[in-house]
């Protein structure tokens, strides 16, 4: 009966290590979504600062200063999928955070709209006719009139993911992270090489959004599946 019995038993092992690593797959899957992205936009960027730009195909696919291309295409298949996640976390709660949920994912969908369409520049085009600011463009009055109000959207997701993940996890630290790198985009877009700044500041102001974009996605999925987080450094 020992031979059955340890074959039993082995079996039993194998089955269960299989079962754990599909844990620990299913459970490294936010990473993977998030590298991916991450290695798609640090790509971008490097294309965008090298000679191969200046060719004419690369240029209209990988652009990042142009509009239809790749990257726009990336950048608002991404914030989708944002939409898409909090709109699991509406479905999954109840109550003001079901609403809260709902809230992320309609700001999410407009941003993904956004990217496409480019409704903030159709903003600064409208408030041109009520504000005059020489120095400033009209395509760039969307700082001024648009910034203030995702100013307060950022400030109220980072109160209030503050609560619901707390800051002292994984996914908590990623989505600051990824609000804080998204703050900064408005005051890069104010040095656009069309205003006199150098093309370095607008490759770095659309890899800050794309970066922001994978550690939010990241964010979402590891709060959503418990799915992986970063590795916690001790202090000794």
């Amino acid at each position: 009966m020992s031979g059955p019995a340890a074959l039993q038993r082995t079996a039993l092992a194998l089955e269960r290590d299989d079962r754990a690593g599909a844990r620990l797959s299913f459970e490294a899957a936010p990473m993977k979504v998030a590298v991916v992205l991450l290695a798609a936009h640090v790509l971008v960027a490097a294309v965008n600062l090298s000679p191969l730009i200046e060719s004419y195909s690369v240029a209209a696919l990988l652009d990042v200063n142009r509009e239809g291309t790749l990257i726009v295409w990336l950048s608002s298949a991404t914030l989708l999928l944002i939409a898409a996640l909090a709109c699991g976390g509406a479905m999954t709660t109840a109550g003001l955070d079901r609403r809260r949920w709902w809230v992320v994912a309609a700001g999410f969908v407009v941003l993904s709209v956004d990217e496409t369409a480019s409704l903030h520049e159709r903003a600064g085009e409208m408030a041109e006719r009520v504000l005059e600011i020489e120095w400033l463009p009209s395509l760039y009055l969307w700082v001024i009139v648009v910034a203030p109000a995702a100013f307060v959207f950022a400030v109220w997701m980072l109160r209030w993911f503050g609560r619901t993940m707390g800051w002292r996890s994984g996914p908590g630290r990623l989505a600051a992270c990824a609000i804080g790198l998204w703050m900064c985009v408005p005051v890069l877009e104010a040095m656009d090489p069309a205003l006199g700044g150098p093309r370095l500041l607008f490759v770095v102001e659309e890899t800050l959004e794309g970066v922001g974009e994978a550690l939010f996605v990241w964010a979402l999925l590891s709060h959503r599946l418990g799915g992986s987080e970063p590795r916690r450094v001790s202090a000794g």
